[in-house]
This record gives C-alpha cells, sequence and structure tokens, in this order.
C-alpha cells in the first residue's frame, strides 16, 4: 500500500514539474510606444521565441502603416508614390476601416492626418488653426470618396487609431502558432490577453485614474482587449487657457469637447476595440451608450468629465471601482 501511494505521490510530482508554466516577458520599442509581451510556456526557450516572433510581426506592421516611414505603404499611398496594392493585411485594414467609419456614422474617421498635423499633434509644434483653414482640410476628410489609386486631392490616411489594435489580434495569432496558450501584452496601453492566467484565474487589470494616480478601477478579463482613449493622454494649452486634446471630432476639425474623460472598451477584437474607443469618446456619453444598446458586441466603460462612472451590463461582478466616483 505504501510502495503504491509513494509512485502516486511520485505521478503527481512528475504531473506537476510537467504543468509548470515558465514566465517569459520581451519589452521593446514600436508604432511610437513602448510594449510589453508576457508569456506563459514550457521552458523559457518557447516563451522567448514566441516574444520574438510577435515583435517581428508587429515592426512589420509597422513598416506597412506608418505615415512617416517613407519605405511603408501608407505613406506611398499618402504620397501618389508608384505602388502595387497586393498587401492583403493592408487590404483587411482598410476595409475595417471602411466598415467602422460607416457604423460609427464618420465618428471614426482614418482620414483626419492633414487636420491632425495643421494642430501639431503630428509635429508637436501645437497652434490653433484658423475657422477657414479648418474648414479648407475639413473639405478633404470624407473618408467615404477615399480611393487608393490614387486618393483624392489632399486626402491623406492615418491608421493610428487602430493600428495597435490591430497589431494586438495579429500577435495573439502569432502566440497561438507558437504553442502560447496564456499571454498577456501592453501595446502602449492597449492590453491585450491570451486565455487566462496559468492558474486558470482572470487577469486583473487597472483603468487608468485621469484625475490623479494609479488607477480607477480595476477589471477582470480573459481572452481579449482592452483599449482606453483619454483627453489626458495628450493635449496643449494655449495662450487663452483653452486645453486642445489630441482626439478629433471628424464633424468639426476640432479636438472632442464630449462630456467624457476617458472610455474602455473591452472585445475580443483589439482593432474593434481600438476604432471604438476614439468613436465613442467623440460621440459622447449618451450616443455611446446608445450604440452600445443598438449592437451590444463589446463592453464598455465611461468615466465621465463630472466623475461618474458607468459600465455596460456585460461587466457586472467583474469590475471595482477604487476611487470615489459621483452618485
Amino acid at each position: 500500500m505504501k510502495k503504491n501511494l509513494s509512485f502516486l505521490l511520485f505521478l503527481c510530482f512528475i504531473f506537476f514539474i510537467s504543468c509548470k508554466q515558465v514566465k517569459t516577458a520581451d519589452s521593446f520599442t514600436a508604432m511610437n510606444t513602448f510594449m510589453t509581451v508576457t508569456t506563459y510556456s514550457s521552458s523559457n526557450k518557447k516563451g522567448k521565441e514566441a516574444c520574438t516572433a510577435v515583435q517581428k510581426k508587429i515592426d512589420s506592421l509597422e513598416h506597412m502603416l506608418s505615415t512617416t516611414l517613407n519605405t511603408s505603404d501608407v505613406y506611398k499611398i499618402n504620397h501618389r508614390l508608384d505602388y502595387e496594392f497586393s498587401n492583403q493585411e493592408l487590404k483587411e485594414v482598410l476595409e475595417f476601416a471602411r466598415e467602422m467609419y460607416k457604423k460609427t456614422e464618420g465618428a471614426f474617421n482614418p482620414s483626419l492626418y492633414p487636420i491632425i498635423r495643421e494642430w501639431g499633434f503630428t509635429t508637436e509644434q501645437y497652434q490653433v488653426p484658423s475657422d477657414e483653414r479648418i474648414s479648407f482640410l475639413l473639405q478633404r476628410t470624407d473618408f467615404s470618396k477615399a480611393d487608393y489609386s490614387p486618393l483624392p486631392d489632399g486626402m491623406e490616411l492615418d491608421f493610428g487609431a487602430i493600428g495597435k489594435g490591430y497589431a494586438g489580434d495579429m500577435a495573439v495569432e502569432v502566440l497561438k502558432a507558437n504553442g502560447i496558450k496564456n499571454a498577456i501584452l501592453d501595446l502602449g496601453g492597449n492590453i491585450q490577453t491570451l486565455g487566462t492566467k496559468p492558474d486558470g484565474s482572470m487577469w486583473k487589470v487597472g483603468i487608468r485614474n485621469p484625475w490623479g494616480e494609479g488607477a480607477a478601477c480595476a477589471l477582470k478579463i480573459e481572452s481579449c482587449a482592452v483599449v482606453t482613449s483619454g483627453g489626458y493622454e495628450r493635449y496643449f494649452d494655449d495662450e487663452e487657457g483653452n486645453r486642445w486634446i489630441h482626439i478629433f471630432d471628424p464633424k468639426t476639425g476640432r479636438p472632442s469637447t464630449s462630456d467624457i474623460e476617458s472610455v474602455t472598451i473591452v472585445s475580443s477584437s483589439g482593432k474593434y476595440a481600438d476604432a471604438l474607443s476614439t468613436a465613442l469618446f467623440v460621440m459622447g456619453s449618451k450616443k455611446a451608450l446608445d450604440f452600445w444598446k443598438q449592437n451590444r458586441d463589446f463592453e464598455m466603460i465611461i468615466l465621465t468629465k463630472d466623475k461618474k462612472l458607468i459600465y455596460t451590463d456585460g461587466l457586472n461582478g467583474r469590475i471595482e471601482a477604487l476611487i470615489n466616483f459621483s452618485k
């Protein structure tokens, strides 16, 4: 009996060793931001190979979507250079952008690059353009008329509002192909998870506090993307004390003035969460909630400027407030 028990304990020990997950983390800079990929696998070597494959994939996407690299596909399209439109991934991004432009009634618009540049958010030479200049540039931002051979006169594209989300989706596919079942990625603030933690529990991520240090709330997630857009991330103050944020309202050609301080989207798709976080921020809380009620294929957390916490039904029991919110 003792021999059988010893043998059983030995088998359990071998099973435990074989199931033990090794944590591997790798960080790098891409898409003008700092990224970290953390995997759990059977060996450090396997994790390292997976992380390296993810970095290689994201680097290739940057060379496809960058507005500034003169060798990128988007740069060539924007500058009307000789370009053979054969990149299937770019076609996928463009088609998705068309769908989101239509679905959000223009609140998501990747053809605002000339306006964003005019305000100085691409050069850090900030200024408030004249009404006449904004009106002139707005005439070039009808994305429904975008044709890539070539673009309409004056139109330039910028997929920064879905680039990191799309990269997250592709990174997860790379991890799966490398045999990884549990991972968490931080792509410049965009969170993407594969599976759960190795012990089967949910990942816990924080939603940044726009009014102070730390997190405003915590969220339990598994196998999804969590993307936040907030006006506190990038902005400038003009000489009159007005604050202008980096999230633009496509209808006005000016930074958004909605009642939202930040909006977080939770979705199985990173690119969908990325696009919606921008679009729903611009819409404001009421229209954002109406949009959710009409679609219900994502979850959402809104922090309003009057310090209220709003979240959709699917997050009940998964969200915890960490600061005091207004009633």
